[in-house]
C-alpha cells in the first residue's frame, strides 16, 4: 500500500489516553460521548445540505484530529463541528456557504431541543458574532493541522476490496453503513484507512453470514494483519453497544446556534439506548402557544375570506344595478 508523506496523523494508544481533554479533567466516557455528538452533528447537517459522504467523512476526520490537539473544555463541540464541515466542503470542492451551514445547525439545534424555529436574523449582533467566531475557529483548526488537511477515507478502498472478494450486494451496503459509523470513533487517527476497510469488511461479513477465505487469510492480500483487524472489530462492537448520545456541556463558551437564550444544553437529560426511542421533550406552554397561534391565524383567514366574499357580492350588485339603469334609460330615450 502506497501512502504519501502527508498521511502521517496517527496516534498511539498511549497518546489517545493522554489527550488535552484528559489533562483538563474530562474523563474517557465524556470525551467519547462528545466525539460521537460532534460527528453526529456533521453527518446530520451534511445530509440536510445534500453534500457527498466524502465531505461529511472529511469533516469528521478533521474533527477528531483537532480534538487530539485541543481540549473540549477550550473549544465548543458545536462550533468546531460546524467549522470542520465548512472546511471539508471547501477541501472537497463541494462548497457550502457559511450562512447555509449556520442556518442548518440552527435548525438542528431547535429540532433536537424542541425549541420554536425562530427567524434567523442575519443582520443581528449575535449572528455576526457567531459568523466571526466560526471564521476564527477555522483558522485555529488549520493552525493545529499545520495546514495539512489530507484525508484518506476507507470507503474507496473498501469498495475495491469487496469487488475483489466478489461480495454480494447486501454485504456491500452493510459494509458502507459500518464504514460511515466507524468515522464516529477514533479509528481514523489510530489506524490507516486500508486496515479500517478490512475491519469493516470483516464485521459486515459476520453480520451478513458471508464466508470469506481464511487459508490464506484474505486480509493479508490487502496488507493488513489479524491484530489490527480484530482491534477495528472491537471498537465497532463497543460503538454499537453505547447509549444514545447526548450533549454534555464542558466548555465555558456559549456554543448555541439559536438567537434566543432558551436552551436545554445545560439541563441533565437521561440517556436512552441507541435503538430505543426516547420520545420528544414535552414543552406544554410552547405547544399551547403553537396551537393558539394556529387557531388565531385560521380565524383571521376565515374573517378575511368572508369580507372578500361580501365585498365581491356588493360589487356585483352595484354593477347589475348600473347596467339595468343604463338599459332602462335607453328604452325611455327610444320612446
Amino acid at each position: 500500500m502506497v501512502y504519501t508523506a502527508i498521511d502521517t496523523f496517527y496516534l498511539t494508544d498511549k497518546q489517545l489516553k493522554n489527550t488535552p481533554s484528559r489533562k483538563d479533567g474530562i474523563d474517557e466516557a465524556t470525551e467519547t460521548t462528545l466525539r460521537r455528538y460532534g460527528c453526529d452533528l456533521i453527518q446530520e447537517s451534511g445530509n440536510l445540505l445534500n453534500v457527498p459522504q466524502q465531505v461529511m467523512g472529511t469533516g469528521q476526520v478533521l474533527f477528531h484530529r483537532f480534538y487530539c490537539k485541543q481540549s473540549f473544555s477550550s473549544f465548543n463541540v458545536k462550533r468546531v463541528a460546524a467549522t470542520c464541515l465548512w472546511l471539508a466542503s471547501k477541501l472537497e470542492e463541494n462548497i457550502r456557504t457559511l450562512r447555509r451551514i449556520i442556518n442548518i445547525f440552527h435548525i438542528i439545534e431547535c429540532r433536537r431541543e424542541n425549541l420554536p424555529l425562530e427567524h434567523l436574523n442575519t443582520s443581528s449582533k449575535k449572528y455576526l458574532e457567531l459568523e466571526a467566531d466560526l471564521k476564527r475557529c477555522e483558522l485555529q483548526v488549520l493552525k493545529e493541522m499545520g495546514y495539512i488537511c489530507h484525508v484518506e477515507l476507507p470507503h474507496k478502498l473498501m469498495v475495491t476490496y469487496l469487488e475483489v472478494l466478489e461480495a454480494p450486494h447486501q454485504m456491500i451496503q452493510e459494509a458502507w453503513n459500518i464504514a460511515n459509523d466507524s468515522l464516529r470513533t477514533t479509528l481514523c487517527v489510530q489506524l490507516k484507512s486500508h486496515v479500517v476497510a478490512c475491519g469493516v469488511i470483516y464485521t459486515a461479513a459476520r453480520r451478513c453470514y458471508v464466508p470469506l477465505p481464511e487459508n490464506p487469510p484474505w486480509w493479508e492480500l490487502f496488507d493488513a494483519n489479524k491484530k489490527d483487524v480484530d482491534e477495528v472489530c472491537r471498537v465497532l462492537d463497543h460503538l454499537y453497544s453505547l447509549t444514545k448520545v447526548r450533549y454534555i456541556p464542558v466548555c465555558k463558551e456559549d456554543g448555541s446556534f439559536t438567537m434566543c437564550n432558551t436552551s436545554l444544553d445545560s439541563r441533565s437529560q437521561p440517556l436512552a439506548k441507541e435503538g430505543a426511542s426516547s420520545g420528544p421533550l414535552m414543552l406544554d406552554d410552547a405547544n399551547t402557544r403553537k396551537v393558539e397561534a394556529k387557531a388565531v391565524l385560521k380565524s383571521k383567514e376565515h374573517v378575511t375570506d368572508e369580507k372578500e366574499r361580501k365585498s365581491h357580492k356588493c360589487k356585483k350588485d352595484r354593477f347589475r344595478k348600473r347596467k339595468g339603469a343604463r338599459w332602462l334609460s335607453r328604452g325611455v330615450d327610444k320612446k
